[in-house]
């Protein structure tokens, strides 16, 4: 119902143009928020990538390879090989993160090829199903939807759609999961998504990797703030590092060198004003700072090469299915495949790549960046962005490129209106997170200003509710759950559940007010939101009638001084 038979046919097509037997393992690293000068491979004085430094020299490295400004459209653009506006992902969070469902994706297509495929980490592109990561061809989901978490220490995860805790720190969990996977599927092909969450906030990071840097004079920062924001996130990469050593040494145990290629690359600038190779701007911008980001392909068959022509996220997808020896078929896709630039590394392509966020684009050709503000700067040469040139000729083409771009999507900052979360028949839990939730009331609000990690906050009046559009595509019954908080004073408080014509309701009876937390592992002070556990209270099933509508929650109070708190609504069928 939900992926069209053209879809269906597009990928049964490809798994019948699948040239020879998919050998090629294949491992793609992405982390978050680390920018192009997060490396001593690049130049960074502070740090010592040892591993990742050895991929760069081994394997093909592009110095000029660009992503968007922040997380969501750059996975879009990994995932689709298309620029992120054709996939309406047009924010981070509140349902503009999803990737419409007329995009195949590149998993899809490995899955169906007979690649055993799996996801570590952030996911970030949609959290209910069909957008969910197992509704999208991973057969293994391990990690997050959201945007970040609260806390990577024995963090709140999903696996395979089912809450649970994580072991220890994350990054390290989301590894050995990585290696498991690798053991488990060795006689087979398999395709890797391993999503790191670091070094994006919070800043937490062992005790190991922070000795490191705590004391270590970082003279970019400006106060003690930025100067244990920077320390901190050089102990994340510190750790990214180590653990890009532990898949090398898991491949060499497995035998699987030669067999796999590894791919790696920053999913936007760095989150703060750190060193950057000189570069103009950190993540969200989209000058070369925002969006410029290392990326290394790496497999011991690959002859070492250092590519300078310009690259970007939408040239993964081609070029992953053109390593899995996969068809492109008729796909049309924004992305070229980039095994032809370490083929002939001395040829030269002319070609324009575009970042966009916020309202702002930027144009980038070869030589050139026209910034979002309409200045040209020669970037091969002043790649600070530092002196504006005066070419009227090359100016006008970029306008003119970047006038056409933004004609195509007039609308494409409003789109996040018209989304409503689907509500479907699965095995998979469907969740409605306090994310995507809407208020009315004044004063009802989320925990924080960044919603990733938010729960709902200040609900005091009976006069205001808490609700989810949604849009159900058949007749169904579900069991709700409320993960609630609430404080001795709402001992007693009715919580009604409306959807449509139908409606349950379930007294809160045992009261549940945990103290908020992770700051106890936090380096430096956050500015999202703390986080704290939350009590499951099951309700009566419901019955969810097909089309569309907002489901309500609403509450009729025990005290005026009642405080509850609600993180999310489960619908188990």
């Amino acid at each position: 119902m939900f992926v069209s038979l053209v879809k269906k046919f597009f990928l049964l097509a490809l798994l019948f143009r699948s040239i020879a037997v998919n050998s090629q393992n294949i491992i793609l690293i992405l982390t978050d928020d680390q920018g192009f000068g997060d490396l001593s491979y690049t130049g960074n004085p502070y740090l010592n990538t040892t591993n990742i430094d050895q991929l760069a020299k081994e394997g093909v490295f592009f110095e000029y390879f660009y992503v968007s400004p922040v997380c969501s459209p750059t996975r879009a653009e990994l995932l689709t090989g298309k620029y992120h506006q054709r996939s309406n992902v047009i924010s981070t969070s509140q349902g503009g993160e999803r990737i419409d469902l007329n995009q195949i994706i590149f998993p899809e297509i490995l899955k169906e090829n007979g690649y055993k495929t799996a996801l570590f980490g952030k996911w970030h592109s949609g959290q209910q199903p069909p957008y969910h990561p197992n509704s999208r061809g991973f057969d293994e989901f391990y990690g997050y939807c959201s945007g970040h978490l609260g806390s990577y220490f024995d963090s709140e995860i999903e696996h395979n759609g089912h809450l649970m805790k994580s072991s220890g720190y994350l990054t390290d969990d989301l590894v050995d999961q990585s290696l498991n996977f690798m053991e488990k599927n060795r006689d087979e092909p398999f395709f890797i998504f391993l999503s790191l969450n670091t070094p994006h906030s919070p800043m937490q990071v062992p005790d190991r990797w922070w000795d490191l840097y705590k004391n270590v004079h970082i003279k970019e920062a400006k106060d003690d703030a930025e100067l244990n924001h920077t320390r901190a996130a050089y102990a994340m990469i510190k750790n990214i590092d180590w653990n890009i050593g532990r898949i090398l040494a898991g491949l060499e145990n497995l035998q699987l060198n030669e067999k796999t290629t590894i791919i790696f690359l920053g999913d936007n600038g760095p989150n703060g004003n750190r060193w950057n190779a000189n570069l103009k701007g950190i993540k969200g911008s989209t000058d070369e700072g925002g969006v410029r980001s290392p990326l290394i392909i790496y497999n011991p068959k690959i002859t070492s090469a250092r590519i300078r022509n310009i690259a970007s996220s939408i040239d993964i997808a081609p070029t992953i299915l053109n390593l899995a020896r996969i068809s492109l078929g008729e796909e049309k896709y924004d992305g070229i495949d980039l095994s032809e630039f370490w083929i002939h590394p001395e040829r030269n392509y002319d070609r324009y790549l575009i970042q966009y966020w916020n309202g702002k684009t930027s144009i980038r050709s070869n030589q050139f960046r026209l910034s979002s503000e309409g200045k040209l700067y020669d970037i091969l040469k002043d790649p600070s962005q530092q002196h504006e040139i005066n070419n009227s000729v090359k100016k006008g083409e970029l306008e003119d490129i970047k006038r056409n771009w933004v004609n195509n999507f007039p609308n494409y900052d409003k789109l996040i209106e018209e989304r409503p979360l689907p509500i479907i028949q699965t095995e998979i839990p469907i969740i409605l997170p306090a994310r995507e939730s809407k208020f009315v009331g004044d004063a009802i609000s989320l925990s924080n200003r960044w919603p990733n990690d938010s729960f709902i906050d200040n609900w005091k009046s009976d006069d205001e509710f808490i609700y989810w559009p949604i849009e159900v595509y058949e007749d169904l019954i579900y069991t709700p759950i409320i993960y609630y908080t609430a404080n001795e004073y709402s001992l007693g408080t009715l919580l009604t559940i409306e959807a449509d014509k139908t409606r349950v309701q379930k007294i809160i009876d045992a009261p549940f007010d945990p103290v908020l937390r992770g700051m106890e592992n936090d380096r430096v002070r956050r500015a999202e939101s703390y986080v704290k556990d939350f009590k499951k209270l099951v309700f009566p099933t419901i019955k969810l009638n097909k089309g569309s509508y907002n489901l309500k929650l609403k509450k009729r109070s025990s005290s005026e001084n009642g405080e509850i708190n609600i993180k999310r609504i489960l619908l188990t069928s």
